[in-house]
């Protein structure tokens, strides 16, 4: 999930779900379906094959930041929560929740449903800011990812409890859900940076 709206005006939550249990099976078969669909989506060139992950997103993140300075773009956010959910299935394993799952967006072999929430910050970024909202608390465990905004780099990771959320947040009538500070999660749960960041490379 991301902060500002922003996946919600690019394409409905179910789409993007469906493309990316397409890419992580694709992935698990290794039936070469993702080099294919990669290759015809015009990001598989032989120049960025060779690049890792951490080194493509901090370039995004560059290149990002010049297209908000250009007013091309409002946000940073763009490919976050797909590289935060991508980050939590290395972790949990499991598969990504239906479409129908509103609450949660990983069922984790062991059965927890996990929320997965990520923003990313950067020196700009006001005290107030919130993770997007929560809507419910029909899940076992929030991950919590907090991102540099223009390297991309994680910053801290926790697993927060959906007791400890509705506690930490304030509701918010005009959404229609609870917000989460990201200064007060940091404070919550338990410290998972190093699994993440050792699952992230």
């Amino acid at each position: 999930d991301l902060h500002g709206g922003v996946e919600d005006a690019v394409e409905p939550v179910a789409d993007r779900r469906d493309a990316r249990r397409g890419r992580f099976e694709a992935e698990e078969r290794g039936d070469g379906r993702y080099e294919h669909g990669r290759e015809l989506a015009g990001v598989g060139s032989r120049r960025l094959v060779a690049v890792d992950t951490a080194e493509l997103l901090g370039s995004y993140g560059e290149i990002l930041a010049e297209l908000r300075a250009r007013g091309v773009v409002r946000t940073g956010n763009a490919p976050l929560g797909d590289y935060a959910e991508y980050a939590a299935l290395d972790v949990y394993g499991g598969e990504l929740a239906p479409n129908s799952a509103k609450s949660y967006d990983i069922l984790a072999p062991d059965g927890r449903r996990v929320q997965v929430k990520a923003r990313a910050v950067g020196p700009k970024t006001a005290s107030s800011s919130t993770f997007s909202a929560f809507r419910s608390f029909d899940f076992d465990v929030a991950t919590l990812l907090v991102f540099d905004a223009s390297t991309y780099a994680l910053l801290w990771a926790r697993e927060v409890s959906p007791q400890e959320v509705e506690l930490a947040s304030r509701w918010s009538s005009h959404i229609n859900g609870h917000l989460l500070r990201i200064s007060r999660a940091q404070l919550l749960g338990v410290d998972v940076t190093r699994t993440f960041a050792d699952a992230i490379g």
